[in-house]
């Protein structure tokens, strides 16, 4: 089942085009990689499904609703958005951070069921035992872990994940990268992230969409689109893709194309 339709989308700024006529079918149960050089377009289209930005063109189609036409507190109660943790910093404890993914389902106060909410997703997470710390005092892993928790707080049948990886080591890289995908097909919700280490992507993800100055080069499952080929006209770099065992594609970057 279509869960989010993204149809012949386009954004600029003035008379920069950042992305056109890009046009998705997003399914319930679905992780889904957006990978692409710098200035591909990326996060741009992830902030215009998210209503933080306004496409110049195309239509956005949430469970077959126009999400145009929707309220943004509407939008809020159906899509969620896992920003990069270096650019968000909360002087807040981590079960109040946590709580902000309820805002769109309660008034002025928060109640026992939202609180509820957030203890359930903090054990879900293995987090618990942080929930009093100071939000700043975590390190670069665990905050993104938060960052995942308030948007499973928040209850959405999507969740856009920007970067979610990024500045993370090895191990966290992996945690982090688990959750998501575990998340995905226990709770039954689409999942849009970008992310630029080709072989995360090739490893967890359902499908991959690759872009390259703002269009859509190729959209398929992780060895239909990581191929020499089109690593070699997207970021011009030779590379080696294996392929063992019916396994995902791994890369091996050789050289840059000169």
């Amino acid at each position: 089942m279509v869960k989010l339709k993204i149809k012949n989308m386009s954004f600029g700024y003035a008379s920069t085009p950042i992305f056109e006529d890009v046009s998705i079918d997003i399914q319930a149960s679905e992780l889904v990689s957006i990978v692409g050089p710098n200035g591909a377009g990326k996060s741009t289209l992830l902030k215009c499904i998210n209503r933080i930005l306004t496409p110049d063109s195309g239509n956005l189609y949430l469970d077959g609703k126009n999400l145009h036409e929707m309220r943004r507190i509407e939008v809020a109660k159906n899509i969620s958005y896992v920003p990069q943790s270096s650019k968000r910093v909360f002087s807040n404890t981590v079960f109040e951070t946590v709580l902000m993914g309820r805002r769109p389902h309660q008034g002025w106060f928060s109640n026992k069921e939202d609180e509820d909410k957030v203890w359930e997703v903090l054990e879900e997470l293995e987090i618990k035992d942080l929930a009093l710390t100071m939000y700043d005092e975590l390190s670069g892993g665990q905050q993104q872990k938060v960052l995942i928790a308030r948007a499973l707080a928040q209850d959405t049948g999507v969740i856009l994940l920007d970067e979610p990886t990024s500045n993370l080591d090895i191990r966290h890289q992996l945690d982090v990268m688990d959750i998501t995908r575990k998340l995905v097909k226990e709770r039954n919700v689409a999942a849009i992230m970008v992310v630029h280490d080709l072989n995360l992507a090739s490893r967890y993800s359902d499908r991959i969409i690759m872009m390259r100055n703002g269009k859509i080069i190729s959209v398929g499952e992780p060895d239909a689109v990581l191929t020499c080929e089109d690593i070699a006209h997207v970021y011009g770099v030779n590379a080696e893709v294996i392929n063992c065992n019916g396994g995902s594609p791994y890369i091996i970057p050789i050289s840059s194309i000169r």
